[in-house]
């Protein structure tokens, strides 16, 4: 067994082979360990670890949804108080006098300037990781591949996205995203994407990703990204379904929830058999959600109630 903390957050994962997971009893209170995880190749051993208590799942999530013929018809997809929420966003960034400009092309000069508002938003994170610093080598090896969003209040740059066409898929993946101000954050972002969406119909393209989560929400990523998203119309999907294929498989259990947030949750496989998704596209292994407390009480019955995939809850015993 290979334990690791994260630095961060002080999360404790033990990574351990099939055998371990299916062989140790992980109820000993005596352990010092958050959650325990299994690197998988393969689905083969997923029934054995789902009766163990294991969480078969994929390492990472993508968010997809059709782009549609225009702003209007994706909108008529969401919930009415999400519609409204576009619309007072919108109707604020104008009121702000914020204005959205669509790069023509990505320079380096204009990802330094967006990767300097993101690294001021990974900061005020309190587990947060900041990937677009990780890939800044490889976003600018391919600008043309780039759609860039940005918002200005005069000349100062306040909010941005950045994202990837994917013209193979016909797709764009919009990768990252930041704002200047955190009080304003949920709106502006609601702004940007639809800017960009737009964009993406003008080149003809046919879906939107919003881009690849970890799969349990409440340790880097919040539970609030989760709805975020979910609530925008994007529905969850393995990142491995979307080529190229560059990750993989888990098995998880979660001992305690000392260093997770309160609730979490995370996105587990339905079954093992890949089908057509909504609205047609991908092929992939159908999601659950398992909402993950050391409370008793029954959840909130709205807290949820946004979900694109069935749901789930349990109970993690304090220790």
């Amino acid at each position: 067994m290979t334990t690791s903390a994260d630095q961060r957050s002080g999360v404790k994962i033990a990574q351990v082979s099939v055998d371990e997971a299916l062989g140790r009893d992980w109820s000993d209170p005596l352990l010092d360990i958050d959650i325990v995880k299994v690197r998988l190749t393969a689905l083969e051993h997923q029934r054995e670890l789902e009766a163990a208590g294991f969480l078969v799942k994929p390492t990472w999530v993508n968010w997809v949804a059709p782009l549609l013929a225009s702003e209007s018809d994706f909108l008529g997809r969401l919930p009415l108080r999400e519609r409204q929420s576009v619309r007072q966003a919108a109707r604020r960034a104008e009121g702000n006098g914020i204005e959205l400009v669509v790069l023509p092309r990505v320079t380096a000069h204009d990802l330094q300037d967006f990767l300097e508002l993101y690294d001021r938003q990974i900061a005020r994170m309190e587990h947060g990781v900041n990937y677009a610093r990780r890939q800044q080598r490889q976003l600018l090896r391919h600008p043309d591949s780039l759609l860039a969003v940005y918002a200005y209040a005069g000349d100062r740059l306040v909010g941005g996205c950045l994202g990837w066409l994917r013209l193979d898929q016909s797709m764009v993946q919009l990768r990252f995203s930041a704002v200047e101000d955190v009080g304003r954050q949920g709106m502006l972002s609601r702004v940007l994407y639809m800017a960009a969406m737009e964009a993406a119909r003008r080149r003809s393209l046919t879906w939107a990703s919003l881009g690849n989560d970890p799969s349990l929400f409440g340790h880097t990523a919040q539970p609030g990204l989760f709805r975020f998203k979910a609530r925008l119309g994007f529905r969850p999907i393995p990142t491995q379904a979307i080529p190229p294929r560059v990750t993989g498989d888990e098995a998880e259990l979660i001992l305690r929830m000392r260093a997770l947030a309160e609730p979490s949750i995370s996105l587990a496989y339905v079954g093992d058999e890949p089908t057509l998704c909504a609205d047609g596209f991908p092929e992939a292994i159908p999601l659950r959600v398992v909402r993950y407390s050391s409370c008793e009480e029954p959840p909130a019955a709205s807290w949820l109630s946004g979900s694109p995939v069935p749901v789930e809850c349990r109970w993690v015993r304090p220790r």
